[in-house]
């Protein structure tokens, strides 16, 4: 009898969590991660396409969904994942008017 409640709250937890990208987020915050996902995607590709000529959002399957930037040879010059972490990072960046100092990270 026990099992079956161990059982029960497995399953309750499971769905208590969406699947964003590569990422399981909590479900009463996964509507607002998406949309601050997207606008710091948003900004990266902003800001990115002030310094290279070619930014594209990509996709790494065990990573999840990045924005990428590349030289004028084709070279990828920088990747930054759009993970949790990330788009933390990023909204206080943000919230800063810093977004250039929160790419300048990832090149060093």
């Amino acid at each position: 009898m026990a099992n079956k409640k161990v059982k029960k709250q497995k399953n309750k937890d499971a769905e208590d969590f969406v699947k964003v990208d590569a990422y399981m987020i909590p479900a009463p915050q996964a509507e607002m991660y998406r949309v601050l996902r997207e606008a710091v995607a948003e900004d990266l590709i902003e800001e990115l396409s002030k310094q290279y000529p070619e930014v594209k959002r990509m996709t790494d399957q065990d990573e999840g969904e990045a924005i990428v930037a590349f030289t004028e040879t084709s070279q990828e010059a920088l990747r930054i994942y759009l993970n949790p972490t990330n788009i933390s990072a990023a909204q206080k960046a943000r919230d800063k008017d810093q977004m250039d100092k929160f790419i300048e990270h990832y090149f060093n």
